[in-house]
């Protein structure tokens, strides 16, 4: 298992942010700022539901010995 997370600087200025996890290349997670009233869990931060499963997920692939390599990007998107 191939685990990619990326750091990313969306407005330095305002510091604004995302970070997101790709498992062996499919998207599992994604999180950013956004604007303040969209900041909420229903909205920016929707993937924050999703980490029940991702939990599942590695637990599983632990438990069948599967090793698992993490790689770190840290980028900055244009706005």
């Amino acid at each position: 298992m191939i685990i990619v997370e990326r750091q990313i600087t969306i407005d330095e200025d305002e510091m604004r942010a995302g970070l997101t996890l790709e498992i062996d290349g499919k998207m599992m997670f994604n999180v950013r700022d956004g604007e303040s009233e969209d900041r909420l869990l229903f909205r920016d931060f929707h993937d924050c539901y999703a980490i029940k499963e991702l939990l599942k997920y590695a637990y599983e692939a632990g438990k069948a010995g599967e090793e698992f390599e993490i790689e770190v990007i840290k980028e900055v998107e244009d706005v």
